[in-house]
């Protein structure tokens, strides 16, 4: 089963396991930036630098299918190039649940010049476009909450308060054989909860339950460690990642707390099974939907069929006995001879 942000078996962090790659970056969605004014209303002022905004849209109309796929690309670039730079034309995975096309647009107006083109005639059908903000998106708004819950769990985990960083060990010991040099040399510190190395860099994050820990431990820089000369500074953990700061003084860079770094492909796997899963009930429901809306329609169309058959049935006695009553006694006896 996944885990969502409205279910109580939520997952733990400590089911990660340790891996050094991959920087976990949120989704962000906005039509124009504009960077902060010079004072003064100056010259520099007035040519305000602005990252360039983007729209995404939709596109209906068009009968689909996976051997067409680059020739509607094609189709649907060269039709809103006019607007601005297009950047993306993405399908959905299950074309019988969704048959819109979504546009990505770079440039300035590229939403109006876009749904100026609603109704464009693509060769045997028109095309129905639509604003399409992906913050309206179900599945979109389904990954985002999940995302932030995954990532809100790991940057408050209280295991990764207190840690160091370690360089300068012997280069050509093995993972197992570093962490349990650096866990004898760094012992008499205090509790160490997790140690994580990192054979690529040449580093290791070693991490203390409290901050006396921290504290001995970056006391031992510049002391050996099997006949080699290490040096420890400090991880950069959620506090001190992003410090509060005065009012009024601004807060430039941001560095990333260890701990999303050592878990990041985990999070995406957390990621993918979980939207995975989302996928598959979204298309469970939307089926059982269509299936509701099939009876539905063949009840109304059989209640239509019945009707017609009850109206005929009465029509024809009508007649039967209009004609019955235009007899004479005479021939009606006739009649039944």
């Amino acid at each position: 089963m996944g885990y969502g942000p409205d279910q109580k078996n939520k997952p733990t962090i400590s089911t990660y396991s340790f891996s050094k790659t991959l920087i976990i970056s949120m989704d962000t969605y906005s039509s124009r930036v504009i960077a902060p004014k010079a004072p003064f209303d100056s010259e520099a002022a007035a040519k305000d630098k602005a990252i360039d905004p983007w729209v995404r849209i939709s596109v209906e109309g068009y009968r689909f299918n996976k051997d067409t796929e680059n020739e509607m690309r094609i189709k649907l670039v060269n039709l809103f190039k006019s607007c601005g730079h297009v950047s993306r034309v993405d399908f959905p995975t299950e074309l019988l649940l969704d048959s819109r096309a979504f546009v990505t647009i770079f440039g300035e107006g590229a939403k109006e010049k876009a749904l100026q083109l609603n109704g464009s005639d693509m060769g045997g059908w028109n095309a129905l476009v639509k604003f399409a903000p992906k913050e309206e998106d179900e599945e979109y708004q389904a990954e985002s909450e999940y995302k932030q819950f995954v990532i809100n769990e790991l940057l408050n985990d209280k295991r990764f308060r207190f840690g160091i960083c370690v360089v300068g060990y012997d280069p050509s010991l093995l993972e197992d054989e570093v962490e349990e040099a650096l866990t004898a040399h760094f012992s008499s510190c205090g509790v160490i909860i997790h140690v994580d190395v990192d054979l690529l860099d040449k580093m290791t994050s070693i991490y203390f339950s409290e901050e006396e820990g921290e504290a001995s431990a970056m006391n031992l820089d510049g002391s050996e460690v099997d006949g080699f000369k290490i040096n420890t500074m400090l991880v950069p953990t959620t506090a001190r990642s992003n410090p509060p700061r005065p009012p009024g003084e601004t807060h430039c860079g941001y560095c990333a707390p260890a701990q999303m770094l050592e878990f990041a492909d985990e999070i995406q796997e957390k990621m993918d099974f979980y939207m995975t899963e989302w996928r598959l009930n979204a298309m469970t429901k939307k089926l059982s939907a269509l299936k509701k809306q099939r009876a539905r329609a063949l009840k109304k169309q059989k209640a239509r069929a019945l009707k017609k058959q009850k109206a005929w049935a009465l029509m024809t006695q009508k007649a039967r006995a209009k004609e019955e009553r235009g007899h004479s006694p005479f021939e009606k006896e006739l009649m039944l001879m």
